[in-house]
């Protein structure tokens, strides 16, 4: 009978130990159901048609051209005063090689096809007001370009260098010669908070090639753009 009894007694008390730690448990579920962990970086999506600006003379390369970037990244931390967002941007376009220089080409003058990669890292200072932040950006910018023989262009074509084979190797060389790969940024974003999670608005970008003012004398290549931002 004594042990009977004290088989109940231990039965009943880890009864209530377990529902001690199940009341627990589904209380610090329910606390983390209520208050969410908070997100600590935005993901960045920019749509922002540009300006190519070319420099050189219109009669041998293309005018201007409007290129088309779509821009990725993210902001870090999101919900403070001064942040970092790095970001990569991609488009295409297309170049000739005309003395010494790879410039910007139509259709039909191309050698190349260019694949463009812009890698931005700015810092970035947000100014909140009840329902849209105000950010600036500045930084510094790696402006990768790789040209491909462009479809259409054979490699014995005939070009400045003497093949178009051998002008698609001088522009690549042009493009990451003298630090025309370096670049300064700035920019300007209105957001507005369409929801607690997502926010979008304007925004607008300066890239300046800075090793091609100091190498060349000149702003060929600067970007300026305008289009849409989203940060969820």
């Amino acid at each position: 009978m004594k042990k009977l009894l004290l088989i109940f007694t231990s039965l009943f008390c880890l009864t209530t130990l377990f529902a001690q730690e199940l009341d627990s448990t589904e209380q610090v579920t329910e606390e983390a159901v209520q208050s969410p962990k908070k997100q600590t970086a935005d993901f960045v999506m920019q749509f922002e048609p540009g300006l190519y600006l070319n420099t050189e003379s219109y009669l041998v390369s293309a005018p201007s051209p409007i290129v088309y970037p779509i821009s990725l990244g993210f902001l870090w931390p999101d919900d403070s005063k001064i942040a970092i967002q790095p970001v990569v941007s991609f488009f295409m376009m297309n170049h000739l090689y005309y003395e010494d220089k790879a410039l910007p080409a139509e259709i039909e003058n191309r050698t190349t096809t260019t694949l463009n990669f812009m890698l931005n890292i700015p810092a970035v200072f947000s100014i909140y007001r009840e329902k849209s932040r105000f950010q600036l950006s500045a930084g510094l910018g790696v402006y990768m370009r790789f040209g491909l023989l462009s479809p259409g262009v054979k490699e014995n074509d005939s070009g400045w260098t003497g093949s178009a084979g051998e002008d698609v190797s001088k522009i690549n060389e042009y493009f990451w010669g003298k630090m025309r790969w370096l670049y300064a940024t700035a920019g300007g974003s209105w957001l507005y908070n369409l929801t607690p999670q997502l926010r979008a608005g304007p925004t607008i970008n300066v890239y300046a090639p800075v090793g091609g003012l100091i190498s060349d004398k000149n702003a060929q290549g600067m970007i300026i753009s305008a289009g849409i931002k989203i940060c969820r």
